[in-house]
């Protein structure tokens, strides 16, 4: 086994999208509530001083690696971040108007309509880079650590147990 650089950190997300994203600022809220609640002695318990969550991304920056668009469901992103919009979301449009139609080689045909699955009325348009970089922002903010550029190349395990997530080479001598 090569002597390798180790990092120890209490929560690990793998990937700068919106999933790992949204998952560290909801944690970073929730010990940030945990400690004021401690703190004001309405629970017991002691508080989370510097916990080291650490967020990786393979790209060179957060979003580089979500080129798509996407339609939203604000509900989760209400809960998430209450004041979205006040805190500049990158929001391109919403959907007020939609339709569905069957096409063929030489026609199309509108449906009477639309399945729920796919009904997008209310939905927020945004592009997933924009809003990537935009959630990493407040993520950084909340006091998570964000490192760009270290790909997960390999899982670690002890047993059954993940226990870490080793990086890829980097520098000079990889």
């Amino acid at each position: 086994m090569e002597n390798r650089e180790r990092m120890d950190v209490d929560v690990l997300f793998v990937g700068g999208g919106a999933a790992c994203l949204s998952g560290a600022l909801h944690l970073m809220k929730k010990i940030a509530k945990h400690n004021e609640l401690v703190e004001s002695g309405k629970v017991q318990g002691e508080t989370l001083k510097d916990p080291m969550i650490v967020l990786l991304e393979k790209g060179a920056e957060i979003g580089a690696h979500s080129l798509s668009g996407a339609v939203m469901d604000p509900a989760a992103l209400k809960e998430l971040v209450p004041d979205y919009e006040a805190q500049g979301a990158p929001i391109e449009h919403i959907v007020r108007k939609e339709a569905l139609y069957y096409l063929t080689s030489a026609s199309r045909f509108h449906s009477p309509f639309i399945p729920p699955p796919l009904e997008n009325r209310g939905g927020l348009v945004v592009s997933l880079a924009r809003f990537n970089r935009w959630l990493g922002g407040l993520v950084a903010e909340s006091g998570c650590e964000i490192f760009p550029g270290f790909p997960g190349v390999e899982i670690l395990y002890d047993g059954n147990r993940v226990i870490g997530v080793r990086t890829g080479d980097k520098g000079v001598d990889k």
